[in-house]
């Protein structure tokens, strides 16, 4: 089956549906077969890992001399960074 090239499009023959890489470009092209039909895996492919949970929202603290709001992180007291003053963090996150 001649296709042509999505990127350079240059004509090169192949076998059937599937992926392939253009001979001149190198430019990966997807071959499909009758309508609906989605092209067969390569024999190597695994499904990939589902992904990993999102991390939880970071803790945010508003300082009480300026009220500039930042994050802090696990720990007792901060350094405004706006101001400089030491702001008791809240542990009820």
């Amino acid at each position: 089956m001649m296709v042509r090239c999505g990127a350079c499009r240059t004509q090169f023959n192949v076998g059937g549906p599937g992926r392939f890489a253009c001979p001149s470009c190198g430019s990966l092209n997807v071959v499909r077969g009758p309508a609906g039909a989605e092209p067969p895996a390569p024999a190597n492919a695994s499904v990939p890992p589902p992904p990993r949970p999102p991390d939880p929202p970071s803790q945010r603290q508003v300082c009480p001399e300026c009220e500039f709001s930042f994050i802090v992180g696990d720990i007792d007291t901060a350094k405004c960074p706006n101001c400089g003053a030491d702001v008791q963090v809240a542990q009820d996150f």
